[in-house]
């Protein structure tokens, strides 16, 4: 399970003068829990009920999206400061209403407004707080994807309901 995450990819340049906003701040701070979280649901589903260390990596995946939601609110809650503010509260508005998805065609059109508007979810300029502001939206909509991806959003096709059990012999020991 992952512990600490990087909110930037490698090689991307970080400038030493660069200064958080208080929404800037909160969105790196969400971007590494959202990693944590994702990683720890990941074992969930990968994971064996009868593991013995299921519960404790439940309990992990549980606290990690408990976090990663509280601090959507606190990004969405931040006075924003700077324009480049916004597309951060923007981006972490949506993600916290996709968190809360609980169909697949909510989750459907969670995708397509992100896909199809991508000029809400970017910032573009050369001065450093734009470059890193760009790379925070950048990593942000990849962990966006992998949300997405992951089970607890995309449930397994339930074919065989409970009754389609019905149809099938009793088993005897």
């Amino acid at each position: 399970m992952a512990d600490n995450c990087l909110t930037t990819r490698f090689g991307s340049d970080e400038p030493v003068y660069f200064r958080h906003s208080p929404v800037s701040g909160h969105f790196s701070h969400l971007l590494a829990a959202l990693a944590a979280a994702i990683e720890a649901e990941r074992d969930i589903e990968n994971g064996l009920w009868s593991d013995p260390g299921f519960d404790h990596w439940l309990k992990a995946a549980e606290l990690g999206w408990e976090r990663a939601t509280g601090l959507c609110c606190s990004v969405i809650g931040a006075p924003a400061t700077r324009p480049s503010d916004v597309p951060l509260q923007r981006f972490a508005r949506h993600l916290h209403w996709t968190l809360g998805c609980e169909t697949a065609a909510e989750l459907r059109t969670a995708q397509q407004v992100v896909a199809g508007h991508l000029d809400l979810f970017s910032w573009k300029g050369r001065d450093p707080e734009v470059l890193r502001v760009a790379q925070m939206l950048a990593r942000g909509r990849q962990q966006f994807d992998e949300v997405c991806m992951l089970d607890m959003l995309n449930p397994a096709d339930t074919a065989a309901s409970l009754e389609d059990c019905f149809d099938y012999e009793p088993f005897a020991a």
